[in-house]
């Protein structure tokens, strides 16, 4: 059994301290790989629980011209505190859907198994209803074999 071995960081932890959505830089995959390990590193929750955090995991077949959300990590409340996911993908999954749309997000907590081109990137979408103290610390990593 090979290791997973870390490749890219698709974003390195910081502060968010304000509502925002992110869409993080494309990663090329400059091999071909049959197994990827997402990782959403939640160093800092403390504010308020209605604050949110939403992850998503992209992926494009086309070089980067279309990107395809194929996870969203369980939502993350203000008040959460620090926590660690992890989402798994194939590159040639067992099952998948027989047709997606190409801009559907996936629910919270939810992977779509349809395997994984050769860009990756995180999107990071966060909410402050007061409009006072939001304050999430993550980082995104890709592990791939």
């Amino acid at each position: 059994m090979s290791t997973l071995t870390k490749i890219v960081s698709l974003r390195a932890s910081a502060a968010i301290t304000s509502a925002t959505t992110e869409n993080g830089t494309a990663s090329k995959l400059d091999t071909k790989y049959s197994e990827l390990v997402v990782i959403l590193n939640v160093t800092a929750a403390a504010t308020e629980v209605d604050d949110t955090l939403d992850v998503y995991v992209d992926t494009s077949f086309d070089g980067g011209s279309t990107w395809v959300n194929i996870g969203h990590f369980t939502q993350v409340l203000g008040n959460g505190g620090a926590k660690k996911y992890i989402m798994a993908f194939k590159a040639n999954p067992i099952t998948a859907s027989n047709s997606v749309l190409a801009t559907a997000d996936q629910a919270a907590a939810a992977a779509l198994q349809i395997g994984f081109g050769d860009k990756l990137r995180y999107r990071g979408v966060t909410v402050d209803p007061s409009g006072s103290n939001i304050s999430f610390t993550y980082a995104v990593d890709a592990y791939l074999q």
